[in-house]
């Protein structure tokens, strides 16, 4: 029975180059075998492709060293095509062999070179959803956990050769967006400007077409601190039946994203869940979840962050607070990833108390502490469903809010393909677009007359639906604050509020 070491990066079998190698030959021979994930991203047809030109490659030599093997060959056929069509029985299968197919010359990962190896991992942009897709994860015996296979040779080959300099540059979110919120509006013109996006591209391999994340001069800690003392309003009754409600009381971890370029979502989730009765915190200690780092390798850097999250967050986990996280690629780092990283009781503890936002909104629908005082009502509403909320396995709770405040929700199940800086990069721009297009396909789809509006959890997404399908879509959140009545700002220009049908008198 094989073992998925994961992100344990404190067991020496991680770092242990054999042990690795003879795990990447392992896995990517099941999924040679496999394919079930071939759709998913340009990892798996490169492996694909790697092996079945080594086994092409293998049978040609074999078969020009040994032509009577051909002249064999090519006797059973020209006999077999003479003697005409055979009688075959409809529900079997059958394949007739001629002596040239020879499956024992085909080949194996392990005839993989590491620059293949190295090419096939970083046309991995780690959505992930190959993971819930696979038959073999634990606790299948074959233990397959690839995702996390591909972060493990990223991470030795970082440790071998350090991380290049303009992935430094690019990955430090907060110091970007300290910087760039300082100066917002010059930033933002800066960022539009076709010489200094050609500059950036040449410096740092920023694609010039990519559209960057706006910075904003009121960050959200800053309206968080201007805004003054909570205004928590007193909480539906629950639900007759509920013996463990959940707890309404929650220290934010806003994250990065919505820090410095998104804090109206930062500021429609105090909105709402102050709405809701919960008494929300926003631990100002905190710091960047770490994704950057990770998706790049350096688990090291991300297990630094990782730790000093843990020691903040859980002081408030202890007094009976949940984490609540307004974006998947964090909520999953912190539910998935931090318990490996960080093998710690308090790792674990923050990792159980930990909800994406909108789950722990549905949390409380559910618990009949939702309230319905609505003022505003959404018409159709198209959502995309990010792919770091998927593999969590929580279900769809933003889908299922927002059917509370919208005639229908259409729901988009496709991969955005942006990942971060991934798709940031000159090298992967255009490949993101292509892997993206069936969110972009769906997106565009009806969306126009009768349609009030776009959501994404994932702002990273949003920024591509915008850069592919030209779609604008808001969090779900501040499509709950906007239906509430809340001030919701430029936001409120995306959403329609349903029109009364003429019928209505």
């Amino acid at each position: 029975m094989a073992e998925s070491i994961g992100l344990t990066i404190g067991n020496p079998k991680f770092w242990d180059a054999r042990d690795l190698r003879a795990e990447v030959d392992r896995i990517f021979d099941i999924c040679h075998s496999c394919r079930l994930c071939f759709k998913f991203c340009g990892t798996f047809p490169a492996i694909f492709a790697g092996i079945d030109r080594r086994t092409e490659q293998n049978r040609s030599a074999y078969l020009r060293a040994h032509p009577e093997v051909v002249e064999a060959a090519n006797r059973k056929r020209a006999a077999a095509a003479a003697a005409g069509p055979v009688a075959r029985d409809a529900h079997l299968e059958t394949a007739e062999g001629f002596g040239d197919e020879l499956p024992e010359l085909n080949a194996h990962a392990r005839e993989l070179t590491d620059a293949e190896v190295d090419h096939a991992v970083d046309l991995c942009f780690q959505c992930k959803l190959c993971y819930p897709n696979c038959p073999y994860t634990p606790p299948h015996d074959w233990a397959l956990d690839f995702p996390r296979l591909l972060l493990r040779w990223k991470a030795q080959r970082v440790r071998r050769k350090g991380v290049p300099l303009k992935t430094r540059l690019i990955r430090n979110a907060t110091l970007i967006g300290t910087i760039g919120s300082r100066a917002a509006g010059l930033n933002n013109w800066a960022m539009r400007l076709r010489p200094n996006r050609i500059a950036m591209e040449k410096t740092v391999g920023i694609h010039r077409d990519k559209l960057m994340p706006t910075f904003h001069a009121e960050t959200f800690p800053t309206w968080l601190r201007r805004r003054g003392p909570a205004k928590v309003e007193a909480p539906q009754a629950l639900k007759d039946g509920i013996t463990e409600p959940t707890p309404l009381r929650v220290a934010l971890f806003s994250t990065c994203l919505v820090d410095f370029h998104a804090p109206g979502t930062g500021r429609a989730a105090v909105q709402v869940l102050e709405h809701l009765g919960v008494e929300v915190v926003r631990p100002p200690e905190q710091v960047c979840c770490g994704m950057p780092f990770l998706d790049g390798g350096d688990v090291e850097a991300c297990a630094v962050k990782a730790r000093k999250n843990v020691a903040v967050l859980h002081d408030w986990v202890a007094r009976g607070y949940r984490v609540v996280i307004p974006s998947p690629s964090c909520s999953l780092v912190v539910r998935e990833e931090y318990p490996q990283l960080v093998d710690d009781p308090a790792a674990r503890a923050v990792a159980a108390a930990s909800h994406d936002l909108m789950e722990y909104v549905y949390r409380i629908a559910r618990e009949g502490r939702l309230k319905r005082d609505f003022r505003r009502r959404l018409g159709t509403v198209k959502y995309h469903v990010p792919c770091h909320l998927r593999v969590q396995n929580v279900g769809i709770r933003a889908l299922d809010v927002l059917k509370v405040i919208s005639d229908e929700v259409e729901a988009v199940h496709e991969c955005s393909g942006h990942d971060g800086t991934w798709s940031m990069q000159k090298e992967h721009f255009a490949e993101s677009l292509h892997w993206g297009r069936k969110a972009f396909d769906g997106m565009r789809a009806t969306l126009g007359d009768g349609c009030s509006g776009a959501c994404s959890d994932c702002g990273l997404a949003a920024l591509h639906l915008k850069q592919g399908a030209g779609v604008d879509a808001v969090h779900p959140i501040v499509a709950l604050a906007w239906a509430y009545g809340f001030d919701v700002g430029d936001a409120a220009k995306l959403l329609v509020e349903k029109r009364p049908s003429s019928s209505a008198s």
